[in-house]
């Protein structure tokens, strides 16, 4: 098994095939370990840290594994310290499901070949969004903790995820039947009262509209509440626009807006792989409530389901996350792995007490502490963060700040 490094520039030439063919022969495939994800996900957030992404090709020249991994600095009192391993995708824009790519029966030896190759350039190894129960986070985890087991931190999260029957009515059936009745009262009383359209961006010149338009959306709900938005950084902007077109041509995408007398009320941003709608972001009009009708969010998502269902699709992801408004659809629960791991020495302690022995001590305080403290502390960090977002937008957007601009979204 012959492994390298190969840098960004090369990533679309003479790899992106093999990338591909790696992508659909996996065995454990994700969308988040695609070519036109990592590679957005670096254009756009690589600023300042090492690229590790390591190729394996098998003696017949196949592309038998890949590791979109790179390296940052972990900052101890604001100075850059030890390097930190980590997996491309991890940061802000919601990827889950990461970890490496690899052909059914090579992980095992593919894993110990990034180990040895990696060496002592890492000293703590920060890996999130691994399948939970899946070969490939066990022998990570194994492989790579091998030197010292007792380093090793473990995070379990859950994710919510909707298995779809082949009939939209089946469905509706197997919800709660107080949601169910409220689902279908507010979507016929929509139907009824208002000119509907539900909309799917399919073509990449209507793509620059809908995302400003579900930015605009977006961000005024959020600062209305007070809460900055995910899209008043510039980044994440970036990245939808990045990674948008590239899975729009691979016929992925599934862009969904609720169209209410030709203004655009709702939208859904999501794309589908292997069978399965993952729904990444999602926003909706906090202005508008037609009587009797309520949030046109959930009525977006019922058709977005609907679609789903009639497209013949296996199940509507989630992703993170097991709050109400995603259990209430009849979802059930799976989990992705954050590990953490210490490289043996001196070095590799201090990182890893720094992080995961913080972690740890974070746990402890949410078990033993008043809840109201963690209350004061999280309004005082939304305060700054919304006052941060008010400064990023008035600068990017002029003297004007976003809610006073938005009266019509179209």
């Amino acid at each position: 098994m012959n492994l390298e490094i190969i840098a960004p520039r090369d990533w679309e030439g003479a790899l992106l095939p093999a990338w591909n063919d790696l992508l659909a022969n996996a065995s454990e495939p994700s969308v988040f370990l695609s070519p036109e994800w990592v590679g957005a996900w670096w254009r756009v957030y690589g600023e300042g840290r090492v690229p590790r992404l390591l190729a394996a090709w098998g003696r017949d020249g196949a592309l038998v594994g890949l590791a979109p991994f790179y390296l940052r600095r972990l900052r101890l009192g604001g100075l850059p310290g030890p390097r930190v391993l980590a997996l491309m995708g991890d940061e802000a824009v919601g990827s889950e499901y990461l970890g490496v790519l690899v052909r059914p029966g090579h992980g095992e030896r593919f894993i110990s070949g990034l180990v040895q190759a990696l060496g002592d350039d890492w000293s703590l190894a920060d890996f999130c969004g691994l399948r939970e129960g899946g070969i490939l986070a066990e022998l990570l985890e194994q492989l790579f903790a091998s030197r010292n087991p007792r380093r090793t931190h473990r995070e379990i999260e859950p994710c919510s995820l909707i298995p779809l029957p082949d009939d939209y009515e089946t469905y509706l059936r197997s919800l709660n039947p107080k949601f169910r009745s409220t689902l279908r009262y507010r979507t016929n009383k929509l139907l009824k009262n208002f000119s509907v359209r539900l909309l799917r961006t399919g073509r990449e010149e209507d793509l620059s509209e809908h995302l400003e338009s579900f930015f605009a959306l977006h961000q005024r709900r959020w600062i209305a509440q007070g809460e900055p938005g995910l899209f008043y950084d510039t980044r994440m902007r970036a990245f939808y626009q990045d990674v948008s077109p590239a899975i729009l041509r691979r016929g992925w995408l599934r862009f969904y807006h609720l169209e209410v007398n030709g203004v655009i009320r709702a939208s859904q941003f999501g794309f589908v792989h292997d069978g399965i709608i993952h729904s990444l972001q999602e926003t909706f009009d906090h202005s508008f409530h037609p009587p009797g009708v309520g949030g046109v969010g959930v009525i977006l998502r019922g058709m977005a389901i609907r679609e789903s269902i009639e497209e013949g699709l296996k199940a509507y992801d989630f992703l993170a996350g097991t709050e109400d408004f995603k259990t209430r659809w009849g979802t059930t629960t799976h989990h992705v792995r954050r590990l953490r791991i210490g490289a043996p020495g001196v070095v590799g302690g201090l990182a890893f007490c720094s992080t995961a022995g913080w972690r740890a001590t974070k746990d402890w305080s949410r078990a033993h502490l008043p809840a109201w403290i963690f209350r004061v502390r999280d309004g005082w960090r939304a305060r700054i963060l919304a006052r941060k977002a008010g400064r990023l937008v008035a600068e990017s957007e002029g003297t004007k700040s976003w809610p006073s601009r938005l009266g019509g979204l179209r």
